[in-house]
């Protein structure tokens, strides 16, 4: 499992090579908002109200971060 981690974790780090920071931020806020959508994903499959409320608070925050990324474009 491991190994999967670590490949996973190269293959975003090379979305990011050779790209200007501005790109690089844009790109973080396309993965901020698809991280975003996954968590509101969850949190409609999730019978546990307080989770619930968790995975939507997460959500907020993923967008928080784009929003902060695309400010400072």
């Amino acid at each position: 499992m491991e190994d999967a981690s670590i490949s996973n974790q190269e293959l975003l780090t090379n979305l990011f090579q050779g790209k200007s920071l501005a790109e690089q931020k844009a790109l973080l806020a396309q993965l901020e908002r698809a991280g975003a959508s996954l968590y509101r994903t969850f949190a409609e499959q999730e019978p546990d109200d307080e989770r619930k409320k968790e995975l939507l608070r997460a959500a907020e925050k993923e967008e928080e971060n784009a929003r902060t990324l695309e400010d400072q474009a």
